[in-house]
């Protein structure tokens, strides 16, 4: 489903909304599991992108959506959109929803870059990179190239395998974004060997000079090699060099080692939307509102 208003673009996926007993309609931005960012297409360049949001946010209403919901928003979006939904009668909820960590990049190279990470960083990645890459059986591979997909979702995969990490929600959507990412060339997967076995993964999604640490993963077996540190390491090392890059971010999460790397914070923002002129949309308000304040009240 794709709205238009104004010069802003609004894709939206429709969907169900439940409440107990009671099931509503339910709009939600075009964003899924996975996203780091969101913004409705043109809301930068509309002459008046309160009013346009406000248009939009009039036709779902005519629509008899109960609720709408919005992820990954910047603060500027974040602060349109919620306007525009006010405009238009919406009961409105922002609120926080992630940090996004991240480093401006132009003009800096890795020596200077590196002189600026924790002390404990920069000796375990020198220490750690010269016993795996120049004294033992280590080294870094590059996946690029459309070829190279089936080899790229092999070692990823098998890395993910032996991780810290959760089994993935949706079981083929890294396979598919590395094979669509590759024939793009918009997306890279580095991996760290050690002989023929692969012991740290990373996905890098790259576009309009931003590129974004996406996924990453490493074997437990190997973590006090850490492989993660030297495999990251190798991989800023060719961030920095690459003059199209201006500026490398962390994607969704505030896990303390991510600044260490990036250093720079940033909030991403969600946004609720109900529906005052619909039965299941002010149940939904009251609901997850008297919440709100009730956690607010208990500090």
């Amino acid at each position: 489903m794709v709205l238009r208003a104004g010069g802003v673009v609004l894709p939206l996926r429709p969907g169900p909304v439940r409440l107990g007993p009671l099931c509503g309609r339910q709009a939600r931005g075009l964003s899924n599991f996975y996203s780091c960012r969101f913004a409705p297409p043109g809301l930068e360049r509309a002459r008046d992108p309160v009013a346009a949001m406000a248009a939009l946010a009039r036709d779902l209403r005519r629509r008899r959506f109960d609720s709408l919901w919005f992820d990954a928003l910047d603060e500027g979006p974040k602060d349109v959109v919620a306007e525009g939904l006010r405009r238009a009668g919406w009961i409105v909820e922002p609120f926080p929803q992630f940090g996004n960590w991240y480093l401006a990049t132009e003009g800096l190279d890795f020596d200077a870059y590196w002189q600026q990470r924790p002390g404990a960083l920069r000796n375990t990645g020198r220490r750690r990179s010269r016993a795996l890459l120049e004294k033992g059986e280590g080294r870094i591979a590059r996946f690029a190239q459309p070829e190279e997909a089936d080899a790229a979702i092999a070692a990823y995969e098998a890395v993910y395998a032996t991780s810290w990490q959760p089994a993935e929600p949706f079981p083929g959507y890294i396979p598919g974004l590395i094979r669509q990412g590759l024939a793009d060339g918009e997306a890279a997967v580095w991996c760290l060997f050690i002989g023929a076995r692969p012991v740290a993964a990373q996905i890098w999604v790259r576009r309009h000079g931003q590129a974004t640490i996406f996924k990453l993963a490493y074997d437990q077996d190997w973590s006090r090699q850490s492989v993660g540190t030297v495999l990251t390491m190798a991989a800023m090392r060719a961030a920095l060099a690459d003059p199209t890059i201006r500026e490398i971010d962390f994607g969704w999460g505030d896990d303390p080692y991510k600044q260490e790397w990036l250093p720079e914070r940033r909030q991403r923002y969600g946004i609720a939307a109900y529906n005052p002129r619909r039965w299941v949309g002010v149940a939904l308000a009251i609901r997850n509102l008297a919440r709100q304040k009730i956690r607010n009240a208990m500090g």
